[in-house]
């Protein structure tokens, strides 16, 4: 009898337990970039590092500044990965080789001609304009000197004031700072003279 109280007593507090927990939330839309457009064609090897931002816009939720200056997630919506992965993987994807080009992520251990460290330091919506601002620096692949740097904005308007559309605006503006860079690295990221 004692212990057929004591099961039932267990049973009831893991279910109160269960009842208290909060519900979790399930997005309306999740959200991401898709294959790039534009492809760079690139002829040395460079080594793609996801690139560093606030856990507030480099995770997967949506952030929106008001007019106050206050950030606040956007309900409804998400990044189907985390943003600066989301930006790793396009950026490889809109670098194409030429010969012996290639574009690889740092997650390879590999080494390459030249290094891309990079930095979101805006990722978020203001009303119905989203905006991106990334700062990036390329690197000699194996003394690590610094070759160049350059820093990237851009900005979409949204279609509507729904959720829906202005995550569409923040995928614009996040291709396009994707493709300033690559641009950037195309550019600059040149395959060594053969010694002779």
């Amino acid at each position: 009898m004692l212990r057929r109280i004591a099961i039932t007593l267990a049973a009831a507090s893991l279910a109160s337990c269960v009842s208290l927990l909060p519900e979790q939330k399930v997005p309306e839309g999740l959200y991401r970039f898709g294959p790039t457009e534009t492809v760079h064609p690139i002829d040395a090897s460079i080594i793609i590092r996801e690139p560093e931002a606030s856990r507030l816009f480099g995770g997967r939720a949506i952030a929106s500044e008001d007019s106050s200056g206050a950030l606040r997630l956007v309900p409804g919506v998400e990044w189907t990965d985390s943003a600066t992965r989301m930006m790793q993987i396009a950026l490889l994807d809109s670098l194409g080789g030429e010969g012996g080009g290639v574009a690889i992520g740092s997650d390879t251990g590999a080494d390459a001609d030249f290094e891309l460290a990079w930095r979101m330091s805006d990722f978020t919506l203001s009303g119905t304009t989203a905006r991106c601002r990334i700062q990036a620096t390329l690197l000699e692949g194996r003394s690590r000197k610094m070759l160049a740097q350059t820093s990237v904005s851009t900005s979409a308007v949204a279609q509507g004031s729904d959720n829906a559309s202005r995550a569409k605006a923040l995928t614009d503006a996040g291709r396009a700072c994707v493709s300033d860079i690559a641009a950037f690295v195309a550019e600059k990221a040149v395959a060594p003279e053969p010694k002779s």
